[in-house]
């Protein structure tokens, strides 16, 4: 049955319209004719991903969560809008190396990766890096010396060619216990020569000295007394 309309007639009391009875029979079979209608079919859908803020429905009550702050979470209500801050944890980070500085959005992801012969993995929370590479002189098929090499008073053995081509300073230490600074070039001591003579010419050469001048500036005499035995 459709809703019945009440006729109030033109004017008032114009006598055009329902009595008063008539209106209130209209109003009772109103009223009964809305209470036989299906019952309320309002429903509500939580929209899209995350937790949802519908509860539940009981009878014509809609029912939803309560949004409650939690650690560093504040609300702030104006008018019809609830803004939500979040007062602690990281908002950005920056790294800083040796050549540059990064900033790592809100939200962002850093990665840490390794380079020749570096490693990382993150195992329970924790970042580990490891060298994958040759971690003793033997194994570098080209090592080379970024700084002077402090040898502690340790001895260097078992050289097979030693290049000095590249000394650009004295090399100074012993050579066999000499310090070969000491030697004097132009004086070379041979001590003395025991001669055995058996002649006059042979004593004569015997006693007499001959000056074959210096290392440095010898003179220009060619003398050959065959070896010394």
């Amino acid at each position: 049955m459709a809703v019945q309309l009440i006729n109030i007639g033109n004017v008032a009391n114009d006598g055009t319209g329902d009595d008063l009875r008539e209106a209130f029979i209209k109003t009772n079979a109103n009223f009964e004719e809305l209470d036989l209608r299906d019952d309320e079919q309002t429903s509500v859908l939580n929209l899209g991903f995350g937790t949802e803020i519908f509860k539940q429905k009981i009878g014509y009550e809609l029912q939803f969560k309560t949004l409650s702050s939690g650690t560093d979470i504040t609300f702030n209500e104006v008018d019809d809008v609830i803004t939500i801050s979040a007062n602690g944890g990281i908002k950005t980070l920056d790294l800083t190396s040796d050549g540059n500085t990064y900033t790592v959005p809100d939200i962002g992801n850093l990665q840490i990766l390794g380079g020749a012969n570096i490693g990382t993995n993150i195992i329970d929370g924790k970042l580990y890096v490891s060298y994958n590479g040759p971690t003793e002189v033997v194994n570098d098929t080209t090592p080379t010396l970024g700084g002077n090499l402090d040898a502690d008073s340790n001895n260097i053995s078992n050289v097979a060619t030693l290049t000095a081509d590249s000394v650009v300073s004295n090399l100074t230490g012993l050579v066999h216990g000499i310090d070969v600074r000491t030697i004097d070039v132009g004086s070379f001591d041979l001590g003395g020569i025991v001669v055995d003579v058996t002649s006059g010419l042979e004593f004569l050469l015997a006693t007499t000295d001959v000056d074959y001048g210096t290392l440095v500036s010898p003179t220009v005499i060619n003398s050959d007394f065959g070896s010394f035995a």
